[in-house]
């Protein structure tokens, strides 16, 4: 048995420009959010800066939503797990399970773990949008008030965001497909196990007794 290390392109440069554009925005958001709420600074001009960061994050986020429907690893059809996937889900649930210790499995491009739940964040992400644009209004959905929904979405952000970094590190960490680095230039790496065929000295080939 042998180990052929393969480097493959991935994600392409649009796919890495968004996600850290879109990883860049949303974390200043929040971070400008707080400092608003729990601290003392000049709130008016940390929420000019929050509105005009979230106006160009919607529009990254409008791209990244067209580049669902371009062919390639950004399909939307990448983010729901295929039957032939389930025995990784299994074996990535066992491997956070163990913190690291059993072996980390190997996928294509997404998580089959996390596909379902970048399909649900980018849903979760233009509800917050939208949510956002409507703050000034009076209006109510279920007796909440646009700005008692925009933070209840931007909380679901905040802990899938920390849930989504700490898995990264570890992944990058124990397993052997380097993700933090795929994001960044577009290649992962897969081991292609190949069988070597045993040779035994009387072994006799079939074209030798053709011949005879």
């Amino acid at each position: 048995m042998s180990n052929d290390i393969k480097r493959v392109a991935i994600y392409s440069t649009a796919q890495r420009v968004t996600h850290w554009l879109i990883a860049g925005g949303t974390t200043f958001l929040l971070l400008s959010a707080w400092l608003v709420q729990h601290s003392d600074v000049n709130a008016i001009v940390w929420l000019d800066w929050h509105i005009m960061i979230g106006q160009a994050l919607s529009l990254v986020l409008a791209y990244r939503v067209y580049l669902l429907s371009v062919p390639g690893s950004g399909h939307w059809r990448l983010l729901i797990p295929t039957r032939e996937q389930r025995h990784i889900v299994l074996q990535t649930l066992k491997f956070y399970a163990s913190l690291g210790r059993l072996p980390c499995p190997d996928w294509y491009a997404f998580n089959p773990v996390w596909q379902p739940l970048y399909l649900v964040v980018i849903i979760v992400m233009i509800l917050t949008t939208i949510t956002g644009y409507l703050t000034g209004n009076l209006l109510f959905l279920s007796n909440f008030s646009m700005p008692e929904l925009h933070a209840f979405f931007a909380r679901i952000i905040l802990y899938f965001t920390l849930a989504h970094l700490a898995f990264s590190i570890l992944h990058d960490i124990k397993g052997s497909g380097a993700q933090i680095s795929a994001m960044l230039n577009g290649y992962k790496y897969f081991q292609i196990k190949q069988v070597e065929k045993p040779q035994h000295e009387n072994a006799v080939s079939l074209d030798s007794l053709l011949k005879k």
